[in-house]
């Protein structure tokens, strides 16, 4: 098959006027020998499910992804590949480690320990998506460049130019979250042994 051919189904009843894809839809979609795969962008667990889950779908020829970060354990212990998500863009770290040792712990048995960590990695993560709920690509380059000094934290696209409303105020709601996130992401940062920034 040429690689070129093959897509994604992007479901997003969000930005589509609450259009919704069944899952008996994606079961037919999956058939086709071009469609390889979806992106869920929705927090409906029960659909994530009965699509990553289906007897009806080859996983090996159909993915199912996730476009929630605070989806992310949910679907991947449904069988779903993991997430494409926005806070990713600001801690990948975080996100692959949770992404990680859900894989790692499945492999080798998974321990209380490992639950406890998931757990709270998500718990974090889930956090951590209030801001990127809250305000979309402008919570996502805000918080890029205050917390890392890369791009113009009121530099988002036209029309939604101008960064945050209400500016210090509105970060203070999430900074003492998203201070924790970058501790944590620099940490395992560290413990990759990816040059510091």
């Amino acid at each position: 098959m040429n690689i070129y051919s093959q897509s994604y189904s992007y479901h997003y009843p969000g930005v589509t006027n609450n259009l919704n894809i069944t899952p008996a839809t994606f079961e037919k979609l999956a058939q086709h020998p071009n469609i390889v795969g979806c992106k869920l962008s929705h927090g409906n667990i029960p659909d994530h499910t009965l699509i990553a889950s289906s007897p009806k779908i080859d996983p090996k020829h159909f993915v199912v992804f996730s476009g929630l970060g605070q989806n992310l354990l949910p679907v991947l212990t449904v069988g779903g590949q993991g997430a494409i998500d926005g806070l990713a863009g600001v801690f990948p770290a975080v996100v692959v480690r949770l992404f990680r040792l859900f894989h790692d712990s499945s492999a080798k048995g998974t321990s209380k320990a490992d639950i406890d960590e998931m757990r709270n990695l998500q718990f974090r993560i889930c956090q951590g998506e209030k801001l990127v709920e809250k305000w979309g690509t402008v919570g996502i380059k805000e918080a890029i460049s205050r917390l890392w000094g890369m791009g113009d934290k009121e530099g988002a696209r036209l029309p939604l130019a101008g960064g945050f409303q209400g500016g210090e105020s509105e970060w203070n709601a999430f900074k003492d979250v998203f201070d924790g996130l970058k501790e944590l992401e620099l940490q395992y940062e560290k413990e990759a042994g990816v040059p510091s920034r």
